[in-house]
């Protein structure tokens, strides 16, 4: 092994990094010294280490197919899922983040651990959702949004009150970053129908696992809160009109692939709008409800832009 490659190795078995080198569309080789993390959370083969992580990891699904968009382009640079937990583990050692890159050429996805002093210097506390309130300045105490029933009771999730809150916060900080917002309206098609057939014990269950969906399928710092009735919104920051059409579509195919029991098939009607800076809030909504009346006269089923 010659001097470089055994400083290449040493590098990435120190800061748990793996690296997977894209050799054409949707096909990679994995590159280098394969951590311990990676080994534990994303099954090799015989063959060697997991060149398809995403397979295991519903986020890691999310990016490939924006990396692999991103990679289409073939530009310099490169683009990051943000942080986030495989389900089921709650162990402050498994928080990750992908980060898709073009340098001279070479096209790689970067899987990496964050350690406790990167965490510590990022904000990245220990449980993902309620730090997530704290960097974001919306409170000092998860706590005090449960006083103050900031909680929908139904779905676990945030309400529409809170939603409006963490909204103006976030629209605050596009004014000084510049950073893409995009939001989401998703409102469940003929759901009356469903009360009026099944009974609303049934509608209740359909709420709450759609709740319970978004919150496990999306990104930590994707934001999502039942809006009203069979209406639930998903505040998405840093993503582009291509992507946040993605992540709509993707929820789409999900939903209507999921069994309820003996209900028949479920399905959503979604609109999608990115934030114009220095627009109203309620101009930003309207647009996202206009994007979700498109979804719903042109067919229901649908993923609309405005």
């Amino acid at each position: 092994m010659s001097t470089d490659a055994q400083i290449a190795f040493y590098i990435l078995q120190a800061f748990d990094i793996a690296i997977l080198r894209r050799t054409g569309p949707g096909q990679y080789v994995f590159f280098g010294h394969e951590p311990e993390f990676y080994a534990r959370i994303f099954p090799g083969t015989g063959e060697g280490p997991c060149v398809c992580p995403w397979v295991h990891s519903p986020m890691l699904d999310f990016f490939e197919q924006e990396a692999e968009s991103f990679f289409e382009q073939g530009l310099e640079g490169s683009i990051s899922s943000g942080v986030w937990q495989e389900d089921g583990k709650t162990d402050e050692q498994t928080a990750l983040i992908a980060v898709a890159t073009i340098s001279h050429g070479v096209q790689i996805i970067i899987i990496r651990m964050l350690h406790d002093d990167y965490k510590e210097r990022t904000g990245i506390l220990r449980k993902a959702r309620e730090q997530l309130l704290e960097n974001q300045h919306l409170t000092h105490h998860l706590e005090l949004f449960r006083e103050k029933s900031r909680i929908d009771g139904l779905t676990r999730i945030f309400n529409r009150e809170t939603f409006f809150e963490i909204l103006q916060d976030e629209i605050g900080k596009v004014q000084t970053t510049k950073a893409p917002l995009s939001l989401i309206i998703l409102d469940i098609d003929n759901f009356k129908k469903i009360n009026d057939t099944y009974g609303h014990l049934a509608g209740d269950s359909v709420l709450r696992s759609l709740g319970n969906l978004l919150n496990e399928t999306l990104r930590y710092d994707d934001i999502v809160a039942r809006y009203g009735g069979e209406e639930f919104v998903v505040l998405v920051p840093r993503t582009s009109e291509e992507q946040v059409l993605r992540i709509g579509e993707k929820l789409r195919k999900t939903i209507e692939e999921i069994a309820f029991g003996e209900l028949p098939t479920i399905t959503v009607s979604i609109g999608c709008t990115m934030y114009v800076p220095g627009e109203s809030i309620q101009g930003f909504i309207d647009r996202a409800d206009k994007a979700l009346y498109d979804a719903k006269n042109q067919g229901k089923n649908l993923v609309r832009m405005r």
